[in-house]
């Protein structure tokens, strides 16, 4: 049976939809409302969970943090009590239940603020980092990979989209934008990062789990997506003229990673691309 942190989470939730449909056996916890009937409330930082999950636990898929920067600023304890604390009683947890496969949400944040592209094999300077969120994470990945006898995947998402409702992308408020306005206001035109959609995701979870070596991988799309290509795609399938004004038009910001290194070691690859991930938010929408 597979543990899920966070299973009330966007992620989490899209997860348990994938695994109930393919029938794999699991449970989920989380601080917010059970999202089924295989799910518990549960406080990864305090709650003793070996006496709250009793279920033969073979595989845990660790996605519970205070999973972006501006919540981080909000409440930075909770950020470090959740993000590492509840990261080292889950380790802690796995090796109680003698679980064969930790897999770790991270981030591409850990990367930093930077121009060039990056991948699994780029040196990390914690110290340069500026968010408190991708400092916890870097920590949780460095305890991780130094913890004996856990077998894990570190997963380094990039921007997640599909149809979220909160915490939404740049992909989403776009998309949404030219559905309802005439004129939009944007950083740069240029400004780009390798979106990914959230089935493909779920997809690098669902591999992950099943990868027998212990490693690090970008999970990103296959290419990177320009806020313009977004309006076009967007507006294309409307059927709608779109004023744009840019705000920073000579400083686009660009976020690339060389993704391709590890997914080939997971055979992995982003299977929606920008055009079909577009496409299903609008067709949401309707």
């Amino acid at each position: 049976m597979i543990l899920i942190t966070g299973s009330s989470s966007y992620i989490g939730k899209n997860l348990i939809n994938f695994f109930e449909k393919k029938k794999t056996p699991y449970i989920g916890i989380d601080l917010k409302k059970p999202y089924t009937s295989k799910c518990i409330k549960a406080d990864i930082v305090n709650d003793n969970l070996a006496s709250k999950v009793k279920s033969k636990i073979t595989k845990i898929v660790h996605l519970a943090a205070i999973s972006s920067d501006q919540d981080s600023k909000k409440n930075i304890d909770k950020c470090y009590d959740v993000n590492i604390f509840g990261t080292l009683n889950m380790i802690n947890f796995a090796k109680v239940k003698k679980i064969n496969k930790f897999v770790f949400a991270s981030t591409e944040w850990v990367y930093g603020d930077f121009k060039n592209k990056k991948s699994s094999k780029s040196k990390i300077d914690i110290s340069k980092l500026k968010s408190h969120y991708s400092i916890t994470k870097t920590i949780c990945e460095k305890i991780i990979t130094n913890s004996i006898k856990l077998n894990y995947s570190i997963l380094r998402f990039g921007i997640i989209y599909g149809n979220k409702i909160a915490n939404f992308s740049a992909v989403e408020s776009i998309v949404r934008q030219v559905a309802k306005k005439k004129v939009i206001k944007i950083s740069s035109r240029k400004t780009a990062r390798s979106f990914i959609h959230i089935n493909d995701i779920v997809k690098s979870i669902h591999l992950s789990i099943n990868y027998k070596k212990n490693d690090i991988f970008d999970i990103q799309g296959d290419k990177l997506v320009t806020l313009d290509e977004i309006i076009k795609i967007s507006s294309n399938y409307l059927s709608k003229k779109i004023k744009i004004l840019e705000l920073n038009k000579k400083n686009p910001s660009i976020r690339g990673i060389a993704s391709n290194l590890s997914h080939k070691k997971l055979n992995f690859r982003a299977k929606i691309g920008i055009n079909e991930g577009i496409k299903l938010i609008l067709n949401n929408e309707k």
